[in-house]
């Protein structure tokens, strides 16, 4: 069962926040809004009829990468259909995180299906999800590792160990020992179940071929994904390169109008009270060169060389390398979807909440490149409340609303009920009393002093600062003898709003398909929104 919640402020970018509720201010920034249903089928047209790439060769590249991750005939079907000139994509993409990485991961590829087979029943035509995995992306820090909730309700941290020297996720060699302690801390902190032998052999197998984290996590996800015909995609492939190098090539040559563009842009976003979600350096190129680490390349004098000097590229060298040699150039986090659309008819992008505040920034680099920009469809975002947590909810009277607002205000209440001490009666009535004796006894202190009064004012504060601590240590002994309650909040904080952040930003899938099985996968897959917003999935199994 899903319910729609309304998260705070906090918890999202204004801009994001705007733009999901298609406020002026944002609308100025990207022109048009999903919740338009007349843009689709326009933009569908548009995106289909300007696409310049090769579709022959990026069925043959897709077919080739997919088939060697075992996929299966519905993704071979789905990827045959981008063949068809009238074809268009529906692309997410993100970081090669660990076992698939935070829940968030897995929900964007679960939107971009969605999204796919509701436009091609709309459209008439041939929609493809496609996943994007960032195997380029060389923030090994960010992706390496993922968060569970143990069998004593304590937050635990699992990481892939690797030596890292600021090379790419998809070009880091992936150690057996390092999976085996991987699955080790899986094993030990999740609780012993009738799946548990079938998820960890799956983590197993899919680890054993692969040469890299990014081609374990693609392995992954083409097994969970693979009867939804979900496309896989890495740009590290060698093709993708090639097929690459004469867009890295229009960005050497309108270096000067992308910085413009974006230096215009920049001034609109902060001119309409948004911050800036990229700060860009003003030398910066775009480009990222793939030497032995991943690193920007910066405008210098009219070459390009990364920050370091180790290499300065003239004007000519570097077309000449990006000709010969493309695969050792990468687009920055601004480029990167200018150069995902150069390479696949994408209709529909599933930015997260940051992804989106870029998109704000990078959205003139489509005009300066010819590009048709896709239509931004918000992921949907998703707290699981497992049945436990479900009947805590209820019992305590716990709104869903508030789960995302603090409950110390619920477990005050929960143990005040549960507690034959009035603790607020009495400390209330205390504090009254003292503050009326006090006032009492600085007017008569004045009469022989008038600077007691201040006196008196200064040991009030000091009296009430005791009384507070004696009311929060009677507060610890409340709910020391409420200790059933505490531990059923702790449960909800851990589970629901872990570090006070997101669910979703922390926890991975896999320990709910130790505990719950196929059965909570196939109710994930079809209960799923389809719709931006957050929602809390109440999952009850078979």
């Amino acid at each position: 069962m899903l319910e729609t919640v309304a998260l705070p402020d906090d918890l999202q970018p204004a801009l994001y926040r705007d733009y999901l509720a298609a406020r002026d201010g944002a609308l100025s920034l990207f022109g048009c809004h999903f919740a338009h249903s007349e843009v689709w089928r326009e933009r569908a047209d548009r995106v289909a009829s300007s696409f310049r790439g090769d579709r022959g060769r990026l069925v043959a590249m897709l077919l080739d990468y997919n088939r060697r991750l075992g996929c299966t005939a519905l993704v071979e079907d789905r990827i045959a259909k981008l063949a068809d000139r009238e074809a268009v994509a529906v692309i997410a993409g993100q970081q090669a995180g660990l076992c698939t990485g935070p829940l968030y991961t897995v929900y964007k590829a679960l939107t971009a299906v969605k999204l796919a087979g509701k436009l091609e029943a709309e459209l008439a035509r041939p929609v493809v999800p496609v996943f994007w995995i960032a195997g380029e992306d060389h923030d090994f820090a960010e992706a390496n590792h993922f968060w569970l909730v143990d069998k004593e309700n304590r937050l635990q941290k699992i990481s892939l160990e690797l030596p890292h020297q600021g090379e790419p996720v998809g070009m880091l060699s992936l150690a057996a020992k390092a999976v085996n302690t991987v699955l080790a801390k899986l094993d030990q902190w999740t609780m012993a179940t009738e799946f548990k032998n079938n998820i960890l052999a799956m983590l197993r197998e899919t680890a054993a071929p692969s040469a890299s984290p990014a081609e374990w996590f693609a392995r992954i996800m083409a097994g969970l994904f693979g009867e939804t015909g979900l496309v896989l995609f890495d740009p590290l492939l060698p093709e993708s390169r090639l097929m690459l190098s004469p867009f890295f090539e229009m960005v050497v040559e309108r270096n000067k109008e992308t910085a413009a563009a974006l230096l215009a842009r920049e001034g609109d976003i902060t001119a309409a009270g948004y911050h800036l979600q990229v700060e860009r350096e003003e030398e910066a190129s775009l480009l990222m060169f793939m030497g032995e680490r991943r690193t920007a390349l910066l405008r210098q004098d009219g070459c390009f060389g990364t920050r370091d000097g180790s290499t300065v590229l003239e004007r000519e060298q570097i077309l000449k390398a990006i000709r010969e040699q493309p695969w050792l150039f990468s687009p920055n986090v601004l480029l990167r979807p200018p150069a995902q659309d150069f390479l696949f008819p994408t209709l529909a992008y599933i930015p997260g909440p940051g992804e989106l505040s870029y998109f704000a920034q990078l959205l003139p680099l489509y005009g300066v490149f010819g590009l048709t920009p896709p239509l931004l469809w918000p992921r949907a975002g998703l707290t699981i409340v497992e049945p436990r947590l479900g009947r805590h909810l209820e019992r305590y009277g716990i709104p869903g609303r508030d789960i995302f607002r603090g409950l110390e205000g619920h477990l005050e209440r929960a143990v005040r009920e549960k507690t034959a001490v009035d603790i607020d009666g009495l400390f209330t009535s205390l504090k009254g009393k003292i503050k009326e004796e006090y006032a009492f006894l600085a007017a008569e202190l004045t009469r022989l002093d008038s600077g007691l009064a201040g006196l008196a004012d200064k040991n009030l504060l000091r009296v009430l600062a005791e009384t507070d601590y004696l009311e929060q240590r009677a507060r610890q002994a409340a709910r020391r003898k409420n200790d059933a309650v505490v531990s059923h909040f702790s449960a909800l904080e851990q589970s629901l709003l872990p570090h006070g952040r997101l669910q979703e930003r922390s926890l991975n899938l896999f320990p709910f398909l130790i505990k719950y099985g196929p059965d909570f996968w196939q109710k994930l897959l079809s209960e799923f929104p389809e719709a931006p917003g957050h929602y809390l999935f109440y999952y009850k199994p078979q």
